[in-house]
C-alpha cells in the first residue's frame, strides 16, 4: 500500500514582511502545501492540502484553494510537482509538494469491446481517449480492411463506435500512421479493398478532433510502395520512407496540407524504423535492402543507419549497428537516446536477441543487454518513469518451428541499470493486437488474431 506523505513543504518566500505605518509589523506570508500520498499508483488520484494566510491562493494545474480545505488531484501519470501560489497585496510565496506515480508492473483485463479487429492501426487522441482503426473485423470478417473505428474512453474503460474511416485501412505494408508532434495523426495509403484505385497507397486522411471526423488532405507523392516507415516531424508534418525496393523519401506540410518529395535515403530500405530525435532529426536504422516479397531465401538486411536533417532534407550516414536487422522496435528514451530492440536477422533461425543504444551526442550505438524473448514486428513504449515495455510481436517463424506464433509474454528495459527483466503476461499471446501509450500512463492492448487468424475484441491496460 502506498504510503501518506508526512512531510510539509517549507514555503518559498517571495516577499518579505514589512511594517505598517504606525510602526506595527505584518508577519511574512505563510504558504505550505502537503500531500496525503507521497506516490500513487499511474492513472491514480490523491488530495493536496494548502495552509496560507494570504487573501487568495491557487495551485498550479488544480486551481483556487481554500485555507485547510482538500482539493483533488486530476490523474497522474508521472511524478508531478504542484505549486501553491499565494498572495496578500503586493506580497507572493510559494510552495511545492511532489507525487509519484508508479506502475502496478500488471496487466488488467477489461470487458471485450463490441466488435473484435485485426491487423488494424490505433493512436491517441488528443483528449486522452485512443481510437482503433480499419483492419479485418468481426463485422465483416471475409474482408481484410474496413473504414470501421472504435474509441476507447478510459475514464469509463469502455469502447463506443467512432467516426467513418474515408477509406479502409490495413496495417503493415498498406497504411502507414504517423503520430504527428501536435497531438494529432494521419493515415497514409489505404487498404487493398480502398476502391481509390492508383491512389490508394497515396491518399492521406487526417483526423479532425474539433469536428471529431476523418478529412482528407493531400495525397502523397509516390504511389505503389508497401511498407513504409513514418515518423513525425518537430513542424507538425511527417516524414514517409522507404518501402520495399525503394530509397525514396517525401514530407508532408502542415501549413499546405501536402506531401511533397525530399532527397533519396542512402539505402533502399524496408522493415526499418524511423524515430525523431530531440534535436528535430530523424534517425533511421536498419530494414531490408532488396526483395520486393521478403522472404528467407531472399531477403537481406542492413545494420547501416542514417539521419534526416529537415532542415536541409538531406541524409547523412551515421554509426552503423552492431547487428544487420529488420522489423525491429524503436523507442526515444527520457535523455534523447534511441533503443533498439529485437527484429529478424539475415540467418533466420537465429534472430537478434541483442539490443542496441543510440547516442546523438557521439552517432554511434553501444550494446544495451539482450532481450529474453527472439521477436520481430512488436511494438516498443516508452513509460512515463522512463523504463521501456517491449510487448507483442511475433516468435521468428524458424525459431517457432512453424509460421511465427504471438509472444504472450513482455519485458522490460530500465535504462538506470541497462537491464531486461521479465514482464507481466497475459492469458492470451499479443499476435497482432495495437499497443497504444494513453495520456494517464496507462497503456491500453487491444484486439489482434487467434491461432486461426479471426480478429478478437480483447482489451487489457498495463499499469
Amino acid at each position: 500500500m502506498l504510503q501518506p506523505n508526512r512531510c510539509l513543504v517549507v514555503a518559498v518566500l517571495l516577499a518579505a514582511g514589512c511594517s505598517s505605518g504606525a510602526g506595527e509589523h505584518v508577519a511574512p506570508l505563510r504558504a505550505s502545501l502537503t500531500a496525503a500520498e507521497s506516490a500513487v499508483f499511474v492513472g491514480g488520484r490523491t488530495r493536496l492540502i494548502a495552509s496560507f494566510d494570504g487573501d487568495e491562493a491557487g495551485i498550479d494545474g488544480v486551481g483556487p484553494v481554500e485555507n485547510g480545505v482538500p482539493v483533488e488531484t486530476p490523474p497522474l501519470s508521472r511524478a508531478t510537482t504542484f505549486t501553491l501560489r499565494v498572495r496578500r497585496g503586493q506580497e507572493h510565496a510559494e510552495a511545492q509538494a511532489t507525487v509519484e506515480a508508479r506502475y502496478r508492473n500488471a496487466f488488467r483485463i477489461l470487458r471485450d469491446a463490441p466488435i473484435a479487429q485485426t491487423t488494424h492501426l490505433a493512436a491517441p487522441l488528443p483528449d486522452g481517449r485512443a481510437i482503433l482503426m480499419g483492419g479485418n473485423t468481426s463485422e465483416t470478417p471475409n474482408v481484410p480492411d474496413s473504414t470501421l473505428t472504435q474509441v476507447f474512453d478510459p475514464a469509463t474503460e469502455t469502447f463506443a463506435r467512432g467516426p467513418e474511416l474515408l477509406f479502409s485501412a490495413a496495417a503493415h505494408e498498406f497504411t502507414s500512421l504517423v503520430q504527428l508532434s501536435n497531438g494529432g495523426f494521419l493515415l497514409v495509403g489505404g487498404g487493398i479493398n480502398a476502391g481509390l484505385g492508383g491512389r490508394t497507397s497515396a491518399a492521406t486522411q487526417m483526423f479532425d478532433p474539433a469536428g471529431a471526423r476523418f478529412v482528407e488532405v493531400g495525397d502523397a507523392v509516390l504511389t505503389g510502395i508497401s511498407g513504409r516507415t513514418s515518423a513525425p516531424l518537430g513542424d507538425g508534418g511527417a516524414l514517409l520512407t522507404g518501402g520495399f525496393v525503394s530509397n525514396r523519401a517525401e514530407r508532408y506540410d502542415p501549413v499546405e496540407k501536402k506531401w511533397r518529395a525530399v532527397g533519396n535515403m542512402l539505402h533502399v530500405r524496408g522493415g526499418h524504423t524511423a524515430t525523431l530525435l530531440r534535436d528535430g532529426r530523424v534517425l533511421i536504422a536498419g530494414g531490408s535492402t532488396c526483395c520486393d516479397q521478403p522472404a528467407p531465401s531472399n531477403l537481406a538486411y542492413a545494420n547501416t543507419a542514417e539521419i534526416y536533417d529537415p532542415a536541409t532534407d538531406a541524409f547523412s550516414a551515421t554509426g552503423s549497428m552492431e547487428v544487420a536487422r529488420g522489423l525491429h522496435a524503436a523507442a526515444l528514451l527520457p535523455d534523447g537516446r534511441v533503443l533498439i530492440s529485437g527484429g529478424e536477422g539475415n540467418d533466420p533461425a537465429a534472430p537478434p536477441l541483442g539490443a542496441e543504444i543510440f547516442d546523438p551526442a557521439t552517432g554511434r550505438f553501444s550494446s544495451a543487454g539482450n532481450l529474453l524473448t527472439p521477436r520481430d514486428s512488436h511494438t516498443a513504449v516508452t513509460l512515463t518513469d522512463g523504463r521501456v515495455l517491449v510487448a507483442g510481436g511475433e516468435v521468428p517463424p524458424l525459431v517457432a518451428g512453424s509460421a511465427g506464433v504471438g509472444v504472450p509474454g513482455t519485458e522490460i528495459f530500465d535504462p538506470a541499470t541497462g537491464r531486461w527483466t521479465e514482464g507481466p503476461t497475459i492469458d492470451r499471446d499479443f499476435l497482432a493486437a495495437t499497443v497504444t501509450m494513453l495520456s494517464n500512463g496507462k497503456v491500453l492492448v487491444f484486439g489482434g488474431e487467434d491461432r486461426a487468424g479471426f480478429p478478437r475484441a480483447n482489451a487489457a491496460l498495463f499499469e
